[in-house]
C-alpha cells in the first residue's frame, strides 16, 4: 500500500497548497486596506518573468479570502503574481501553456496577515558574492550553460561571469569578499594578479578600510587599487623630461606628444640625459 505524503518524507503534518491562474487573484492597491504595500506599483521584473516561463512560480505564495467581497487576495507575493501575469500573457502568444501560482491559504485577521506580509519581505537573508558565485559553479558542473544562469539568477551574462571570476581568486581574497572587507568589484580585479600579489593587496584593501565609515573605507581602498595600475603621465610631465632627453629617447617622447617621426623600433637602445 502507497505511503500517504506525510510517512512518505516523516512529516510532522501538511498544508494544502492550492493553484491559481494569477488573473484570478486579486493584488491590494487600495492604501487604505490593511494588506496593502507600495511596492504593488512597481514596475515588473524582466528577469522575474524570464525566470517563471523558464521554471514556473517556484515558491508559494500567501492568499486570504475576502470575507466582504470574497475576492482572493495576495497577502505576500505580489511581484510573482505580477511576472506570472506577464509570464502567461506570453506564453499564450506562442502558443504554450499558461502557468498556475501556488498558493498557501491563511486564515487570520487583517491585522495579523499585515505582519505576515511585512515579515515575508523584511526576514531575508541575501545570498553573499562568494555564495552565488558557488551556486553558479555547482550549476556549471551539473550541465548548466551560462543562458540557463542568466534565466535562474535574474542577471545578465557579463554579471554571471564577474561572479564566477571571484572563483579565481585566492582564499584570502574570497574569506576578505566574504567577511564584507573587499567588495566583489575589487575582488575582481584582484583576480587578475598572481596569487601572491593578491594576498599583498588584500592586506592592504583590508587594512585601508579599518576603523573608518563606508564612504571613507571606499575612498581608502580605490586609492589601494588604483597605486597598483600604471600611471598615465600628462602632456606638461612628458613634456618636461622631452627638455632634457636626448637620442631615441627624446624621439620616443616627441613621437608620443605627435611632434614628429615614428615610434622607435622595437628592442633599440634608450639613451637618458
Amino acid at each position: 500500500m502507497a505511503k500517504n505524503s506525510i510517512e512518505a518524507y516523516g512529516a510532522s503534518g501538511k498544508s494544502n497548497v492550492l493553484f491559481f491562474d494569477p488573473d484570478a487573484l486579486t493584488l491590494v492597491t487600495d492604501p487604505a486596506h490593511p494588506l496593502y504595500d507600495e511596492r504593488v506599483n512597481l514596475p515588473v521584473s524582466e528577469e522575474m518573468v524570464l525566470n517563471i516561463m523558464y521554471q514556473g512560480v517556484v515558491q508559494a505564495i500567501t492568499i486570504a479570502k475576502n470575507p466582504e467581497t470574497g475576492d482572493v487576495e495576495v497577502a505576500a507575493g505580489r511581484q510573482r503574481v505580477k511576472a506570472a501575469r506577464e509570464a502567461n500573457r506570453r506564453l499564450r502568444e506562442r502558443g504554450d501553456k499558461p502557468i498556475l501560482v501556488p498558493a498557501l491559504p491563511r486564515r487570520a485577521t487583517a491585522k495579523a496577515l499585515a505582519g505576515v506580509m511585512v515579515s515575508e519581505n523584511e526576514l531575508r537573508t541575501a545570498d553573499t558574492p562568494m555564495g552565488r558565485a558557488r551556486k553558479m559553479r555547482q550549476l556549471l558542473e551539473q550541465g548548466y550553460q551560462e543562458p540557463d544562469l542568466v534565466v535562474l539568477f535574474g542577471c545578465s551574462g557579463e554579471t554571471v561571469r564577474n561572479t564566477l571570476a571571484l572563483l579565481d581568486c585566492t582564499e584570502t581574497v574570497q574569506q576578505a569578499v566574504e567577511g564584507g572587507k573587499v567588495t566583489a568589484t575589487h575582488a575582481r580585479q584582484l583576480a587578475k594578479l598572481e596569487p601572491q600579489a593578491q594576498r599583498e593587496k588584500a592586506a592592504e584593501l583590508i587594512a585601508a578600510g579599518e576603523g573608518v565609515k563606508p564612504h571613507e573605507r571606499a575612498r581608502r581602498q580605490r586609492e589601494v587599487l588604483a597605486s597598483s595600475k600604471p600611471r598615465t603621465r600628462g602632456r606638461r610631465e612628458i613634456e618636461a623630461r622631452l627638455a632634457v632627453a636626448n637620442g631615441l629617447y627624446a624621439d620616443a617622447l616627441r613621437w608620443v606628444l605627435g611632434l614628429d617621426g615614428e615610434a622607435p623600433a622595437a628592442g633599440e637602445q634608450q639613451e637618458t640625459a
